[in-house]
Parts: C-alpha cells; structure tokens; sequence
C-alpha cells in the first residue's frame, strides 16, 4: 500500500515538471495627467505579423479581463486586418462601440536560455530464489547530459486614453517559461499579470454587459441574455519532439481551457495507428518517422479546436 502511494506521488510529481509553466514580472508608469482616468472597454490590439500570434495573445487578455468583469473587445474581430483604414473609420469604430481605453502589447525581445542538466544515473536490480540457486538481474538507466531551453519575452505595453490619445499607463515586461513553456503559456502569463496590475492601481471600471432593465411600477425585472458560445483552446506540451525508437513520449493537454465553460474531453491522434484519450498521456512510436500529433478539445457545450505538433523518431545507431 505505501508502494501504491509513493508511485502516485511520484507520478503527480513528475507531471507537475511537465506542465509548461510561466512567470511576468512588470515595471510599469502612469499619466499624472490623467490619474483619475477610469476605463470601461478596452480594445486589444497585439500588432503582430503573424495572425496565430497575434489571437493567442489578444485573446488571452480578453479573457483575463472578462474574468476579471472587465469589458473588453479583440482588434481582430472588430477591426480585422484585411483593409487598411481611414483615421477617420477608427473613430467611428470607437465611438460607436463605446471604446475608452485601447490597450497595445507590442512584443521587443524574445530569446531562449540554456540549462544544462548533469548526466546522472541509476542502477536497479531484483533477485528470485529458484530451488537452491539465487538469480539477480538488473537494468542501469541513465538520466541528463543535455540541454534544456527555457522561452523568455519581453513586452511593452501602453493603455491609451481613446479621447485624449494620450498613453494612460505604460509598463514593461519579462515572461519567464520552464522547460514546458510553449507561446499559450507566456501570453496567459503577460495577460494576468498585466490585468491585476491594472486592477490593483484602479484603472479599470467594473462594467455588467448584456444586462437590460425592464420597467414596472414596483419591482425591476433584470433579463440576462445568454452569450454565444466560445470555443475552447487547444494546446499541449511534449516532453520529447525527436528520439531513436522506440521512443516513448508524455503528452500534456493542462494549458488547453475554455473562455466560457469548461473542457470536457481530450482527444489524441498520434498518426501511427493509435488514438488516445485524457489530459495526460503516454505513447511509445516503435517506428521511425515523422508524426504530426493531434489533439483536439471539446468543451461542455459542444464546440471543439484542435492543434498539432510533430514528433521524429529516429533509428538508433547502435
């Protein structure tokens, strides 16, 4: 029984390293001249080149601020860039909905560090009595010897006030990820961290949306009415991408979430021939190749996404 309960603990142990993981730390300034400025919508804008990255960290945010009863709207979807726009066209998008604040985290650095991890190993054995002889065997696994790389980013982020076009609040960021880290976790990282500092310097107004009143002569009647349903997002960690076969590889979904609801199955395709299920799993490719993993989540209310990464098992050379 205490067997039993060491190979759990160990086994949550070894997951918790698995999971990417990260950490912001913000130096941040505010406008003396607009120190009593509170916002009530803010629109996101992350002005990448690249689309994937700019909805992950946009929405990110979002969702941190909705979390957060903050109303807040993607320069994605309301002002997608397919056209180039007039000034003219952005302050009537402004305007009409009702805009305040726009929030802008333009990324400065990104780089990767280096850990070397000490090549260590262990030695474990069992013995059998048979008759009169005693037999032992015994395997030595060996640990370490390479490198690992850990992501890190560094942000600038500026909170303009929509009437003045004066910047508000100006901060500085750097993201640190573990091992596991992929681009999901560092944003959700930048998004938390920048939205509790706002909070904690009273910065943002606490808005209700899609609340409508209805009159009567005594009582008021509160109709809420229901959001569409927004998709889950799908990410995961691996903590292997290339190795000689075969070659067994832990696959993480935990950084996968739901904005509006919670995710309530995960699907594995590991395009050998096998399927799994479940947040964490384990898979050994006994083949060389080059397989593109798929997951895909489904959350409560139907909806689903899907991402992929690739895995290269190798020949050995021995």
């Amino acid at each position: 029984m205490k067997k039993k309960y060491f190979l759990i603990i160990a086994f949550l142990i070894f997951a918790m390293f698995l999971v990417g993981c990260a950490k912001t730390t913000l130096s941040t300034i505010r406008n003396p001249e607009l120190f009593q400025i509170k916002f009530g919508k803010i629109l996101i804008v992350a002005p990448f080149s690249d689309i994937g990255l700019r909805k992950q960290t946009e929405d990110a945010f979002i969702v941190k601020l909705n979390l957060s009863g903050i109303n807040a709207i993607s320069s994605m979807q309301r002002i997608p860039p397919v056209k180039d726009y007039s000034e003219q066209e952005l302050l009537n998008i402004l305007e009409q909905d009702k805009i305040d604040g726009i929030l802008v985290a333009g990324l400065k650095d990104y780089w990767t560090s280096q850990t070397y991890v000490p090549k260590s190993s262990s030695t474990r054995g069992s013995a059998s009595l048979y008759g009169n002889s005693l037999y032992y065997r015994s395997y030595t696994q060996e640990y370490g010897g390479y490198y690992i790389s850990k992501p890190n980013v560094k942000f600038e982020i500026r909170l303009f006030d929509s009437k003045s076009g004066q910047v508000a609040w100006l901060a500085t960021s750097l993201t640190k990820g573990n091992a596991f880290a992929d681009y999901n976790a560092l944003a959700n990282s930048l998004a938390k961290k920048v939205v509790k500092i706002l909070i904690e310097e009273d910065l943002l107004e606490l808005t209700i949306t899609d609340i409508k009143e209805a009159p009567a002569p005594a009582t008021k009647t509160i109709i809420v009415t229901e959001a569409l349903n927004q998709s889950p997002i799908a990410s995961f960690t691996a903590n292997l991408r290339i190795g000689v076969v075969p070659l067994e590889i832990y696959f993480d979904a935990s950084n996968s979430y739901d904005p509006d609801g919670d995710i309530i199955s995960y699907s594995w395709n590991f395009k050998d021939g096998n399927t799994g299920n479940g947040k964490i799993v384990n898979h050994t490719f006994s083949s060389i190749g080059s397989y593109k993993i798929e997951l895909t989540v489904t959350d409560d209310k139907g909806a689903t996404a899907s991402t992929t990464k690739t895995i290269i098992a190798k020949k050995s050379h021995n």
